[in-house]
């Protein structure tokens, strides 16, 4: 059983804990199913879709999903965040083997790799945050194999932003009783595992936030630019993470 002190843990304060976790509403589904967000692992398709496939369950109007309602979606569909959720709440349902629990994971190279491309070289308040650890001026540049190497030498950096810190803790994947973990790298497949599980069959309703509301990042000339050093780094920083990976990867054969 999930508890309290175990789970919170993995997380820099209950509230994201509970931003985390994203609990589908009685009636808003075939099987109720509980999402573990994880940043840069498709997270906004994942919701978008499972948003349009509740409002298709409830006999609603099917609509593109807004980021807005991504990032908080409506509470009569979801309970997430401190507005409809507690640590305790959260817990149960967790605990709860009625509930489908299942979350998405990413080669940790790449997710890494863009979220450097996302967050770093656009800038924003995760930079902001990264140079403030560091003691920098925010605007200041940062190459990627710096990036790298930081996170690799640097406990702190590593895990001052979502999108680029441990997936295993993000999801709790030691702490908690999955049903499913899929791999972005298969997501039709992973999404088709959900969808089936959790709702009736009937037409496809996914959509994919690259296209809608363009979530992309320049990241692939980038991993294909790793040097040797990089890959040291990124097997230094991220161990726990690649060592998870190829447990999900091995289980989905």
């Amino acid at each position: 059983m999930t508890e309290a002190s175990q789970i919170l843990s993995n997380y820099h304060h209950e509230r994201h804990f509970l931003q985390i976790v994203h609990v589908a509403r009685a009636g808003t589904a075939r099987v109720p199913f509980i999402y573990m967000k994880n940043h840069k692992a498709a997270c906004t398709t994942i919701l978008a879709t499972l948003i349009r496939y509740q409002q298709a369950h409830l006999g609603q109007p099917v609509t593109t999903v807004a980021e807005s309602v991504i990032h908080k979606p409506p509470a009569r569909l979801m309970q997430n965040g401190r507005r409809s959720l507690d640590t305790g709440r959260a817990l149960a349902f967790l605990n709860d083997p009625q509930y489908f629990r299942f979350t998405v994971i990413r080669d940790p190279i790449a997710r890494t790799v863009s979220a450097y491309a996302d967050k770093m070289v656009k800038g924003g308040k995760q930079k902001a945050a990264l140079m403030r650890h560091l003691g920098r001026p925010a605007e200041a540049d940062i190459t990627l194999s710096e990036f790298l190497d930081i996170i690799a030498q640097d406990s702190g950096a590593r895990d001052v932003d979502r999108h680029w810190r441990s997936q295993r803790k993000e999801i709790s994947y030691d702490t908690v009783t999955y049903d499913f973990i899929g791999d972005m790298r298969d997501l039709d497949g992973a999404m088709s595992k959900v969808i089936g599980m959790c709702f009736d069959d009937g037409e496809m309703l996914v959509q994919d936030t690259r296209k809608t509301l363009g979530h992309k990042s320049d990241s692939r000339s980038r991993l294909e630019g790793l040097s040797a050093e990089d890959r040291r780094n990124l097997e230094t920083a991220l161990e726990d993470d690649l060592a998870m990976y190829e447990e999900v990867r091995a289980a989905l054969k």
